[in-house]
């Protein structure tokens, strides 16, 4: 017998009973057995009863809770879709991001392509049982079917804030833009600093924060991918060592005005012998993806490759700013020269949130009042500026590694963009980039000025 709610009282009982109707007296005794009860056997007889009833009722409560504790969560919100054991030690997610593209050139003499284009389609699974974890990202977009690959595929260990540990393909922690996740970049390409840095390399990595999250570091043994490539497999037997510490000194402190205040450096260290069918040779881009410097044929690297690349940015409230700077040091040869070579990228982006919401390099801006026709609200805009260049070290095209009729020695580019956040989840984007060259066009003159306009809708869920 189960009973759900039990509102017997044993003063309420012991009153009935004391109370004792006059046709009661000459009703025959209630009878167990041959023996008459007593009043104190009846008391006794429902004491018992009502505490089977409570002991049954505190079964049932234990058997729900049992279950409760069993059923895992599953949730659906603006984060995606995830399930999360009763527990918390075990959970799979699943969230996406898509961004659909359209470019456009001007001033090109009709040699570029204007397209529309599903620039990124990224699905990722994620998961973790206890303080181990995985995450798996394939790209299924790009200017075509070949651009598919796999992102991320990486596992992670925690063992506290300050350790934890990370195997797979990731990006190395390097350029500061370059690991700004790609739904919170503010411009629809990346900059120049990317230039000079890998997409994504395979290796390992120790990583954490200090000092109550004021410091975050990343150390990490990589297989060595090339200047703007997002390497599968290793190419030789040499590795670089690639290292970063970011601070944020006024996180926790009172001065409210530089908590937003982050500054700190990164490196590489490796060697890389390539040959001339595989140079392990990077080259170099435009905002528009446009390639204005590439090596010549027979060029490969051949020994050391060292990066630095100071790195900061800057926060408050609805505005924001972020600089990158990095130098590449890279010995290369060719059958009848060799030499060491030093290429140099900036990026610096401001960003101004008009309608007021808050701006950070994560998380990007969430709008007070998400667009809604009807109730007369068009969510947040951001206007945001840059400037940038990458700069090929002059040797490359003195001591014939370069030709510059066709390769760039330095590109310059300034940039306007307009964002328009119409929830969380949604956003518009509207970019122009001019790009100015150094060389780059028959008889060493200047490569015609490239004008690039880019739109985007990006959805990230």
């Amino acid at each position: 017998m189960r009973i759900s709610h039990l509102t017997v009282s044993l003063g309420a009982i012991a009153a009935a009973l004391t109370f004792t109707p006059a046709f009661a007296q000459d009703a025959a005794p209630a009878a167990t057995g041959d023996t008459a009860l007593t009043y104190e056997e009846r008391i006794a007889r429902l004491e018992q009863e009502l505490d089977t009833l409570k002991r049954q009722r505190e079964l049932d409560q234990e058997i729900t809770t049992a279950t409760a504790a069993k059923t895992p969560v599953a949730t659906l919100d603006k984060k995606g879709l995830s399930f999360t054991s009763a527990d918390g030690k075990y959970a799979f997610g699943i969230n996406a991001q898509v961004n659909v593209d359209v470019h456009s050139f001007s001033n090109d003499g009709g040699t570029l392509r204007d397209e529309v284009v599903g620039r990124l389609i990224r699905p990722t699974f994620s998961g973790k049982a206890g303080n181990a974890s995985f995450r798996f990202t394939p790209e299924l977009g790009g200017s075509s079917s070949a651009a598919a690959s796999i992102v991320d595929a990486y596992i992670e260990y925690k063992v506290s804030d300050a350790v934890q540990f990370r195997g797979g393909k990731f990006k190395s922690p390097l350029g500061l833009e370059r690991l700004q996740s790609d739904a919170d970049v503010i411009w629809t390409e990346r900059g120049h600093s990317t230039n000079l840095v890998p997409n994504r390399d395979v290796g390992y990595q120790v990583f954490g924060t200090l000092f109550d999250s004021v410091v975050e570091y990343q150390v990490g043994l990589f297989n060595g991918a090339t200047d703007g490539v997002n390497l599968n497999n290793d190419l030789d037997n040499q590795k670089d060592v690639v290292y970063r510490v970011f601070a944020q000194p006024f996180l926790n402190s009172s001065v409210v005005f530089l908590q937003g205040f982050g500054i700190g450096y990164a490196g590489s260290d490796g060697k890389h012998l390539g040959n001339a069918t595989d140079t392990q040779l990077g080259s170099y881009k435009t905002p528009g993806q446009q390639t204005f410097f590439k090596y010549g044929a027979g060029v490969y690297s051949n020994g050391k490759e060292t990066r630095s690349n100071p790195q900061a940015w800057f926060y408050l409230n609805n505005i924001g700013i972020l600089a990158d700077y990095v130098t590449v040091k890279q010995n290369v040869a060719s059958a009848t020269a060799a030499a060491e070579l030093e290429n140099k990228a900036l990026d610096v982006s401001a960003s101004w949130v008009l309608t007021g919401e808050s701006v950070s390099y994560k998380g990007g801006v969430k709008p007070a009042k998400p667009f809604n026709p009807k109730n007369g609200t068009l969510g947040a805009f951001e206007l945001t500026a840059r400037y940038g260049y990458t700069e090929i070290d002059k040797n490359a095209f003195t001591s014939g590694f370069a030709s510059a009729a066709s390769a760039a020695q330095k590109a310059t580019s300034t940039g306007l963009g307009l964002g328009w956040y119409w929830s969380e989840n949604l956003k518009l984007v509207a970019d122009y980039d001019s790009t100015e060259f150094d060389g780059g066009a028959a008889a060493g003159a200047d490569r015609r000025k490239e004008a690039f306009a880019s739109g985007r809708i990006q959805f990230r869920y």
